[in-house]
């Protein structure tokens, strides 16, 4: 029950989602009706396979010849891993859901880890071969599986993965950690990266259906922080912590996959999605192999008869620790008695040819004989090495000859190059003077032009305001012309008035009955007949004030008369 306990406690995961779903209603289960979780029971060493009455334990080392071995002798208990004496590849298990602490009928990655530790630690060990199906599982587990390899790799072992079914998200992050990646069949699957969440909770007050318990969750003052993922989400449904740390955790799943399989693109193949083993040849995995050649192939790697895939073989691998087949790391390999001591050793020339390329060629030789004591030459051999050194030695001559001068003439082009750069930047400042000045000159142009316009804008206002006046002006002047035509007129007829009167009186003087003056009218000669006539240039009141005055004066003047 240990690894339903993980799922149930741990959030972060690497997993197919289809896994979940399946162990759903199990969890369900767990959680309504308080089911007990087990207790953990002491973990049993691994057993032989297929003994009868024992657990079937898969880990297991695999000798040169083919022997499979438990890591304990499920009858007596002994420590067949630890007693190792001969050569051997170290096999494990990944299968199922991934989680820490095992279970399911799977170990957990702190178990891989020590597992793999402690075969390591046997300097008889070439090498481990993880036997992978699984659909992924914690996250955490690849910190794990991390130290466990980088552990192998530090003892000078390679580790590979075997794929015999599925290896989706977590799982495909362990392929990635290893050296060589390999897949049992076609139509196996690989792929599923990337990071999600999945857990069940219940905010404060909850009411649980099945049971009508009410649930219950408090905190001192200051643990604000305390559970805040899981109290965010559960108040009010707020995922933003939560997505932050699992995009985190994504990016760093996609780099490594990355650094691992520089063919994927980040697009395709690390967003999440699950691919067939042929599909992905070349790109997430290295080839198809049978369980058996690639724990030969662990051997091949470990004595230098098999050269590392392109992929992998600038990764370090270190030399600390003894191995079987090499002697000391190195030294070539060996031929072991029955007790597992060493009886002679001695290295093929043709790993001295692929290690020391340079030499042959110089040499002119296909191979070189090398004993315990080193390799030895010939006095050709030497008189040959002596002339190459000869030779690389004069060209050395030349060829420092050769930098002195290029030297003296990069010195001579470096000045030239400066030369040219300050008459650059003096023609330049230069050109920045003129043009200031042109900006400048531009500048108090358009202030001019500026003010020009101003004042034409001014002077058409006033023109304007001249124009207005000047018509204002001109309607008086033909309102006063109409009122002088229409006085004229009057004084036109006034004038006639003034006639038709005259010839009247001066009919009415002529009839008689009237004074002997009186008679004469207006035909009668008079020194003021001017005075008392009508004056066009006089206004018609001053012309009646006037022809009232000379009448009242006339009046007069017969009176006394």
């Amino acid at each position: 029950m240990n690894g339903l306990f993980e799922i149930l406690s741990n959030k972060e995961w690497m997993i197919q989602l289809e896994f979940l779903h399946s162990i759903l209603p199990t969890l369900q289960y767990n959680i309504t009706n308080h089911a007990t979780l087990g207790i953990e029971r002491e973990k049993k060493s691994p057993m032989a396979i297929g003994q009868q009455g024992q657990d079937f334990i898969r880990e297991y080392q695999v000798t040169e010849d083919g022997t499979v071995l438990p890591a304990y002798d499920g009858w007596t208990g002994a420590d067949v891993l630890g007693n190792m004496k001969k050569p051997f590849v170290n096999v494990m298990p990944v299968d199922g859901p991934i989680t820490r602490n095992g279970g399911a009928c799977s170990y957990g990655s702190r178990d891989i880890r020590d597992w793999m530790m402690k075969a390591a630690d046997n300097k008889f060990c070439q090498g481990h071969v993880l036997h992978i199906n699984t659909p992924g599982g914690s996250a955490w587990a690849k910190n794990d599986f991390q130290q466990g390899i980088d552990y192998a790799h530090a003892k000078g072992q390679r580790v590979i993965a075997f794929i015999d079914g599925l290896c989706a998200s977590a799982g495909m992050y362990l392929a990635a950690l290893c050296d060589e990646v390999y897949v049992m069949n076609p139509k196996d699957q690989l792929g599923c990266v990337g990071v999600m969440a999945a857990f069940f909770t219940m905010k404060n007050g909850d009411k649980d259906l099945s049971t009508g318990e009410t649930y219950h969750e408090y905190y001192d003052p200051e643990s604000v922080d305390k559970n805040k993922q899981m109290r965010d989400i559960a108040e009010d449904e707020d995922a933003t912590l939560l997505i932050e740390y699992l995009t985190q955790l994504g990016e760093e799943f996609r780099a490594d996959m990355k650094a691992a399989f520089p063919n994927a693109d980040v697009d395709e193949h690390l967003k999440g999605k699950i691919f067939d083993a042929q599909d992905v040849m070349g790109i997430l995995c290295d080839g198809q192999m049978m369980l058996g050649e690639v724990i030969q192939r662990v051997f091949g790697l470990a004595d230098g008869t098999v050269k590392p895939i392109e992929r992998t073989a600038g990764r370090e691998i270190g030399t600390s620790g003894t191995s079987a087949a090499h002697g000391t790391k190195g030294e070539g390999t060996a031929a072991y008695g029955i007790d597992g001591n060493i009886i002679s050793t001695q290295i093929k020339s043709i790993n001295m040819r692929e290690q020391f390329p340079a030499l042959f060629a110089l040499l002119g030789v296909e191979e070189m004989q090398m004993t315990e004591e080193g390799s030895f030459v010939n006095m050709e051999l030497l008189e040959t090495l002596n002339a190459a050194i000869d030779g690389s030695q004069k060209e050395l001559a030349e060829a420092k000859a050769s930098v002195e001068t290029l030297t003296t003439e990069k010195a001579e082009l470096e000045q030239k190059l400066t030369d040219a750069e300050a008459a650059h930047q003096q023609a330049l400042d230069e050109l920045n003077a003129k043009m200031t000045e042109q900006e400048t000159a531009l500048a108090t142009k358009d202030e001019t032009i500026a003010t020009l316009t101003q004042e034409k804008e001014d002077a058409a206002t006033q023109l304007s305001s001249l124009n207005e006046t000047l018509a204002e002006r001109d309607k008086t002047i033909e309102e006063q012309a109409s009122t002088i035509e229409s006085q004229n007129a009057t004084i036109a007829d006034q004038n006639a008035t003034i006639t038709e009167l005259n010839e009247s009186a001066g009919a009415k003087g002529q009839g008689g009955g009237a004074p002997q003056n009186n008679g004469q009218g207006v035909q009668a000669p008079s020194t003021y007949s001017m005075e008392g006539a009508y004056d066009p240039s006089l206004s018609p009141a001053e012309n009646r004030k006037r022809i009232q005055a000379y009448e009242a004066e006339q009046r007069k003047r017969l009176a006394k008369g």
